[in-house]
């Protein structure tokens, strides 16, 4: 099939080379902004039936009146240790005047007014009625909150209506910067000494924006710059360099436009940075492709068979494996399919369509490329298609090259000790085996942890964490509702007032046991121990209980009276690993305060940072289990589908996953020994794109040995048959497996930490599947088995019936001009 497919793509090779680049043209017309289609958000692609998820639309229909899905938060401060702000520090944070007044034009809280509403937040008519969207120390509801204990610093609060992770926030956080650092007017009024900070959660999600652009941008430049650098390092023949590099640009341009497209009209999905996972993929596997072709073309072209039936043969030879190898990556990473978590649900579709695309692309675009550079396409080592060998491999290289020398040698070793080799590539990396699922829980899910140190939110929350409570970052909204309770009456039997008001004193009894810093309910209003009837007089008393009933009551016509809420300021850091089982100890002692009577009708739920990262927990733990043995049952079919021997495929899986697990600890303990105490653990993204990628990428090169062995063995036998495949595969394999490291390792690049540790475990992974599984592992395994070492074991682990001796002296490759093996041209080799 693929024979005759090749012979029609070459013959036809100008259509094919006019129709990918019309393609690429074309789709770039119809592309939107990529912007346009970008779905925002982290917790956005949980689950709609997750409870934070539930508890958040229950929120937004019962108090549809409350803006704030996001906050920008400015810090004041004295900078000085003890000295706290003055009286002319809080007039020029608030000094109670109209924001009409042209007085209070220097004044922080009449300017960020202005901002907002120059933003739509809020309008004239609604200034003039006494709202507000701003919040200080003044503000009556949540001023007092607002003022540090020791009086050093303040926070001023501007609520936005969209989640923390929309783009539409980033203008109005820049307009707030700009005030803040850049406008001499303002900060010449500023009081000396005083010390100002931005963050909030809107900032922190302007800066997760922004670090995710930069880092796509990075990652796909040093992705390009590495793929060229060492394609011409190993090759050194400048077009045959850019042959594989066009078609995989062409392939990768392609697919980002395609799929702008489709999420235009809502087909697929598209997550902030998505292009730097298909990028990456991309680029990694589709060089491969290529150069195997590549490789196989210049081995025809070395018998002398003219350029374009060479070329002909190479597709019939190789297209059967490259297809079948990509096929293991597609099944693979394409398992994300079936993820809860829209993310990696997304990824799998998104890399997936980039992955056939690039697939179509190796076997008609590259042709095309190498039928239109014809016999320079390997200059300046060669004159003619048919003269490769004498030109490089003789003259330039006669003894093979080390890299070629290294793979002869390891053959033989492991022929004369293969128990020994093999013993000692487990040992190797079985502790970082036991490091990878010691640890393989321990996982940073915070969202600061993940941006540079030197960013304006992670600055201005460590500011507000040096003065407010841990938990001012992100408070914990727990809602109560119930049919049979009515929260805006103090008396009869539906009253919920009252029932609020127990509870909250036996929580304010439990504030220490609950590290939490203050509680705020329809009853206790002011936080503390303040209820509603320590306020005073009766005419204060129905004053402040109205007041409390309109923040903290639900007022919609559908839950009206029977949803409220408390606000909890918790001492533990939102986005710690420990605040997850402290939020646990939480809700179940505020269901277990509840009166007997009032439990049995009441739901409570609870929204905020802690309580979506819980739910994402939960849901990537279950993707992880689902993911990976999906993926593991999909490569496994696949491989004994090609190699029909399930017990060297079932071998194959587990040296892959042993892989992964010592890929995962060598990357644990690297990021903490470099982090120190700083490092909250890898980011829980990198355990499932690494295990999809890693699976999938060893055991395509698994396929690429497996089948020449498989090819060697009918010439020469099991063990010999094994060694002659490892020679003859060694130094394309390699070169390939530098190539997707390099390309994989440029998603460091960027400055995003997760990004940078799974750039890194990617790497490290794919060095170690080809210097130590592919050429070590499986083939002293082999030889193992195919010598007879398992006794009457081996007949069922997939040896041949009939042994050839270990002691056979092997012929390695020590003339090159009678190899016909796809020899790259290499300084490596």
């Amino acid at each position: 099939m693929f024979y005759r497919f090749g012979q029609f793509v070459v013959r036809t090779w100008p259509l094919w080379f006019l129709g990918w680049i019309l393609a690429v043209v074309v789709s770039a017309v119809f592309a939107p902004d990529r912007d346009s289609v970008i779905k925002t958000g982290e917790f956005a692609f949980l689950p709609e039936d997750s409870p934070s998820r539930v508890a958040e639309r229950l929120y937004a229909q019962a108090f549809p009146q409350e803006s704030k899905a996001s906050t920008i938060a400015v810090i004041i401060r004295r900078s000085k240790a003890g000295q706290e702000l003055s009286d002319a520090d809080l007039e020029f944070v608030d000094d109670g005047n109209d924001v009409d007044d042209p007085q209070s034009v220097s004044e922080l809280r009449g300017r960020l007014v202005r901002i907002a509403e120059e933003a739509g937040l809020i309008s004239a008519e609604q200034i003039a009625e006494g709202e507000s969207v701003v919040r200080t120390y003044r503000d009556k509801t949540i001023g007092q909150f607002l003022m540090s204990s020791d009086r050093r610093a303040t926070l001023v609060v501007l609520d936005l209506n969209r989640e923390f992770l929309d783009a539409a926030n980033t203008p109005l956080v820049r307009k707030v910067e700009g005030l803040i650092f850049d406008d001499p007017e303002f900060r010449k009024s500023c009081p000396p000494g005083v010390e100002m900070y931005v963050s909030g959660t809107s900032v922190v999600g302007r800066d997760m924006l922004k670090a995710a652009k930069d880092s796509a941008k990075a990652t796909e430049h040093y992705t390009i710059v590495l793929v060229i650098a060492l394609l011409v390092l190993i090759y050194r023949a400048p077009f045959l360099a850019m042959v594989p590099l066009i078609t995989v640009a062409v392939a990768v341009k392609l697919s980002i436009n395609l799929l702008c497209i489709l999420a235009k009209y809502q087909y697929v999905v598209l997550f902030s940075g998505f292009e730097s996972y298909v990028t990456v993929l991309l680029y990694g596997a589709g060089v491969d492709y290529c150069l195997f072709l590549i490789a196989r073309y210049k081995e025809e072209a070395d018998q002398g068979i003219p350029a374009r039936q060479a070329l002909i043969d190479a597709q019939g030879y190789v297209g059967a494996a490259i297809a079948a190898s990509a096929g293991t990556v597609i099944c693979g990473i394409g398992m994300m399919i079936f993820a809860e978590f829209g993310k990696f649900h997304d990824a799998g579709i998104a890399i997936t369509f980039g992955l056939v695309i690039v697939l179509f692309a190796c076997l008609t675009f590259t042709p095309a490329l190498l039928s239109f550079f014809g016999r320079w396409v390997f200059w300046p080592r060669m004159t003619a298609v048919s003269k490769v060998a004498k030109t490089f491999v003789e003259a330039d290289n006669p003894e093979g090259g080390w890299l070629q020398n290294l793979w002869d040698h390891v053959g033989a070793i492991i022929v004369r000790r293969p128990m020994q080799i093999w013993l000692a590539s487990i040992a190797l990396m079985m502790p970082f085996a036991i490091v990878g699922v010691w640890f393989y829980t321990d996982l940073s899910y915070g969202l600061l942890t993940d941006l540079p140190v030197s960013s304006t939110s992670v600055v201005g929350t460590g500011i507000v964490r040096e003065h407010f409570p841990a938990g001012t970052t992100g408070p914990i909204t727990v809602l109560i509702e119930s049919p049979k309770l009515d929260f805006t009456q103090t008396q009869g039997d539906d009253a919920g007032i009252p029932v609020i008001q127990e509870l909250t004193t036996q929580l304010n009894g439990l504030r220490g046991k609950l590290q939490l810093a203050d509680i705020r309910s329809v009853s206790h209003p002011l936080g503390g121990d303040q209820d509603l009837e320590s306020a005073g007089s009766a005419a204060k008393i129905r004053v402040m209980t109205k007041r409390a009933i309109e923040h903290y009551v639900s007022a919609d016509e559908r839950t009206a009276g029977h949803v409220t809420r408390l606000e909890l300021t918790s001492e533990v850091d939102p986005f710690a690993r420990d605040s997850m089982e402290h939020l646990g100890r939480l809700e179940a002692e505020i269901r277990q305060r509840l009166p007997e009577e009032a439990r049995a009708s009441a739901a409570v739920r609870v929204l905020g940072p802690t309580a979506s990262i819980r739910d994402l927990k939960h849901v990537t733990d279950r993707d992880q289990i689902r993911i990976d043995l999906l993926v593991i049952f999909g490569v496994f079919s696949i491989l004994v589908v090609l190699l029909r021997q399930p017990g060297i495929c079932l071998y194959l899986i587990v040296t892959v996953l042993f892989s992964y697990l010592a890929t995962l600890g060598f990357t644990y303990l690297s990021f903490w020994l470099y982090d120190g105490d700083n490092f909250a653990g890898l980011d829980w993204k990198v355990p499932m794109f690494l295990f999809t990628i890693l699976i999938a990428v060893g055991e395509d090169y698994n396929i690429f040995l497996m089948t020449r062995i498989d090819e060697e063995q009918k010439r020469f036998g099991g063990v010999k048959g094994v060694i002659h495949a490892l020679s003859r595969t060694g130094r394309i394999i390699s070169s390939c497996g530098i190539i997707m490291a390099g390309t994989f390792a440029s998603l460091a690049a960027g400055s995003l930490k997760g990004m940078s540790q799974l750039g890194f475990a990617l790497a490290f992974g794919v060095l170690l599947d080809t210097f130590v599984v592919r050429p070590v592992l499986v083939p002293a395994y082999l030889v193992l088995l195919h010598s007879g070492r398992f006794g009457r074991m081996g007949r069922w682990l997939g040896a041949l019936p009939v042994a050839v001796p270990a002691e056979v002296n092997l012929p390695l490759i020590a003339d090159p001009s009678t190899t016909d093996v796809p020899e790259p041209m290499n300084s490596l080799g």
